[in-house]
């Protein structure tokens, strides 16, 4: 009889937690000073040209309040602020702060469901990228922004005529292959700002939630951390997609489509570069019996320099589960 009383107990207490947000009931007035400390960071944002900041600090009190009473406090909230972003904002900072809006719901469904905080992280930064990336595209094809393939050139060829009669020795091939690179690797690096960014913004958000007895999620290991075949798969048709268009396009490496199948291979690589370098920790933890093993640290500086090997062993892995299959077989012995 107490055994069967104990399941169900555990069982009723599972059940609470499963779709808890708080440990502890939030006052009403905390909801409704992080409601006004929401809008008011709106209008700092607008009259101090501190968006970013601003945008950044009002990720936390929005998923408080989204926590606390859900969406019917949610969705009249953002709506006021959207409606004071339309009558005072320029469009830049609506589409910022209409970004940290959407990310607050990510924040918010993430803890409600149990996910992870590197899902998190990478729910963000892919969700900021995408989100800049569409506004710009919708901008170029509006006309608010205009690129010009041949002013760019244009501007490019002067740029390495002037430093080529400045220097005689600068080998102008070089300094066209070093646009070209930059080009590839901009995007990238772009990604990488967003990414820490989103890092920051998530860590912030949780350590101030988690002062509010909210549950937050942790990190896991790196070397649990793997991504699926299904990324593997993706990565072979985008290369495959990406080969196809700079033969189609052949010269003009400035196009659209090449440029964005370019970027799409940029991020998929890095994201393999760092799977590589998990693989690469999972082995050396499983080889050594130190809980930090000095072999990290040189893994870690090895991937800047041997950045293609990390990301074919990231590839591998990701297609043929190589720390899952390492498990299983050491399980078998």
């Amino acid at each position: 009889m107490d055994n069967n009383i104990s399941e169900l107990l555990s069982k009723e207490i599972k059940e609470l937690m499963k779709n808890k947000f708080f440990f502890r009931t939030p006052s009403d007035i905390k909801i409704l000073a992080y409601s006004v400390s929401y809008l008011l960071l709106i209008l700092f944002g607008i009259f101090l040209n501190i968006e970013i900041v601003t945008a950044f600090l009002s990720v936390f009190p929005l998923t408080y309040v989204l926590g606390a009473k859900g969406l019917k406090y949610y969705i009249p909230l953002i709506a006021s602020g959207g409606l004071i972003l339309s009558l005072l904002a320029s469009p830049n900072i609506i589409t910022w702060f209409g970004i940290h809006m959407i990310i607050s719901y990510v924040v918010y469904r993430t803890i409600y469901v149990r996910g992870s905080k590197v899902f998190l992280v990478v729910a963000v930064s892919s969700l900021i990228f995408l989100a800049v990336a569409l506004y710009i595209f919708l901008s170029i094809r509006l006309g608010h922004i205009t690129i010009d393939s041949k002013q760019i050139l244009d501007f490019i060829n002067s740029y390495v005529n002037s430093m080529a009669e400045m220097n005689q020795s600068v080998d102008k091939n070089l300094v066209l292959e070093s646009f070209s690179n930059l080009q590839k690797s901009f995007p990238v690096t772009i990604f990488i700002v967003l990414f820490a960014y989103s890092l920051l913004l998530v860590q912030y958000t949780l350590s101030l939630l988690s002062r509010e007895y909210v549950i937050i999620p942790v990190f896991p290991k790196f070397s649990r951390i793997m991504l699926s075949p299904r990324s593997g798969y993706i990565y072979i048709g985008v290369t495959l997609l990406t080969f196809l268009v700079e033969m189609e396009t052949g010269s003009d490496t400035y196009s659209f489509w090449n440029i964005l199948f370019q970027n799409l291979t940029g991020v998929l690589s890095l994201a393999f570069v760092l799977n590589g370098l998990f693989t690469a920790f999972f082995f050396i933890e499983q080889k050594s019996n130190s809980k930090i093993p000095i072999g990290k640290p040189v893994v870690f500086a090895l991937m800047f320099i041997f950045s293609p090997i990390f990301e074919l062993l990231g590839f591998v892995d990701s297609i043929f589960k190589l720390r899952e299959g390492y498990i299983v077989m050491k399980r078998g012995r």
